[in-house]
């Protein structure tokens, strides 16, 4: 099969993925729209696959952290690729004209992605008709997180040609470097430095991410367990207002440790006693698969689609909703209370949950999926599009 993968940009969780794919395909090519987004400032492995940025030029609306792309020579370059199956990752207008080659050139177009029906609600009729139609007029749809199937459902994505394919991310990877820095010389004299026990929060400092939840949560916490540290691992806009909220407080074990690459992440999920993950919205979360990779106890956000599809209460992680600080409270402290083997089991359990959803795994079942889309030629079409009634958001 030629394969090729129409996304917005490269990021540490996609670069592996990508290579177990291009294993497994007879070519692989991936068109990306940027090189990187403003958001992330990552510091990315050389791909081991063909790639190419494609030409256009970025919009930056008030209010977006990011851009939206608007590519120019998506055609040409799928003629000069000539693929077998189209994997394309949203909406944006290069991936309208991928589709659009692939209805005029009979091949198989396949819809992938995180998405969430939040997002939905929130998007503008037009840009709603039109996912419906690519959706609808497509041959299959990868799903990267059960609510995600539901959206592509909602867009008329034919039931039986929906594979839901967790997110993946290299959890032997998370796995391995974590039990070793766990044994390491470092951990020890960096335990030293902070106050035990450790919670970690990794992410953007966003109003979207929930930090003003998480130090609402945290204000009910230490009244009861002053100890506590608080370690945040991530930058954004809000970062200034919140050290400032801190100041205010006199809170003297929460530490804003700034972006941190993956190989750094890594240290501190071995290094913390708890992850906690705050999110007001996130179509999956990548960073809750990584720290349950990292034999961490995870408590986790309801408005995070991954919480959904890996964590089962009080199995493998505890499920809280960030907008009640009192209650969220309430399940951290039991989680403290637990003895270090009852963590340490819930940990284990975490990541055998998320063990399955590694990145070979998952490239296997992706290919075979797309190789059974791709065995079933579309021929090229001019007849109508179907144009199909709104059900709503």
């Amino acid at each position: 099969m030629n394969l090729a993968v129409v996304t917005n940009i490269l990021t540490p969780y996609r670069l592996p993925l990508f290579a177990a794919i291009g294993k497994r395909v007879d070519r692989l090519h991936v068109l990306l729209m940027a090189d990187r987004e403003e958001n992330r400032d990552w510091m990315l492995e050389t791909a081991l696959f063909q790639h190419e940025i494609l030409p256009g030029f970025h919009l930056k609306f008030p209010g977006a952290e990011v851009s939206m792309h608007v590519n120019h020579g998506v055609m040409r370059a799928l003629r000069r690729v000539n693929p077998d199956v189209v994997l394309s990752g949203g909406f944006a207008p290069a991936n309208l004209t991928a589709w659009l080659y692939c209805r005029l050139h009979g091949r198989a177009f396949v819809g992938w992605g995180e998405l969430s029906m939040q997002d939905v609600a929130n998007t503008p009729l037009l840009k709603r008709g039109l996912r419906r139609m690519m959706t609808s007029w497509s041959e299959g749809a990868i799903a990267s997180s059960s609510e995600a199937r539901d959206v592509f459902l909602h867009f008329g994505a034919p039931t039986s040609n929906i594979l839901t394919a967790i997110m993946p991310i290299d959890v032997e990877y998370f796995h391995t470097k974590a039990m070793a820095w766990r044994n390491s010389e470092w951990f020890t004299s960096e335990r030293a430095r902070y106050s035990s026990p450790i919670l970690l929060s990794v992410g953007r400092l966003t109003e979207r991410k929930g930090y003003r939840e998480l130090f609402k949560i945290y204000e009910v916490l230490v009244k009861q367990r002053p100890d506590v540290s608080l370690l945040i691992v991530g930058d954004g806009p809000d970062r200034a207002m919140h050290e400032s909220h801190v100041r205010s407080q006199n809170w003297k074990h929460v530490h804003f440790l700034g972006f941190r690459q993956t190989d750094e992440v890594v240290k501190y999920l071995a290094l913390a006693d708890l992850f906690i993950f705050h999110t007001l919205l996130d179509p999956f979360g990548a960073v809750l698969s990584e720290a349950m990779a990292a034999e961490l106890p995870v408590i986790s956000s309801i408005h995070a689609a991954a919480t959904k599809d890996l964590v089962d209460d009080g199995v493998t992680g505890f499920r809280i909703d960030p907008k009640h600080a009192e209650q969220s409270a309430q399940v951290l402290l039991r989680v403290l209370a637990i003895t270090s083997s009852e963590r340490a089991a819930l940990g284990r359990a975490a990541y055998e949950r998320v063990r399955c959803h590694d990145i070979d795994i998952t490239a296997e079942h992706m290919v075979d999926f797309l190789n059974s889309l791709g065995q079933i030629r579309p021929q090229p079409t001019a007849r109508r599009m179907p144009v199909e009634p709104m059900k709503g958001p």
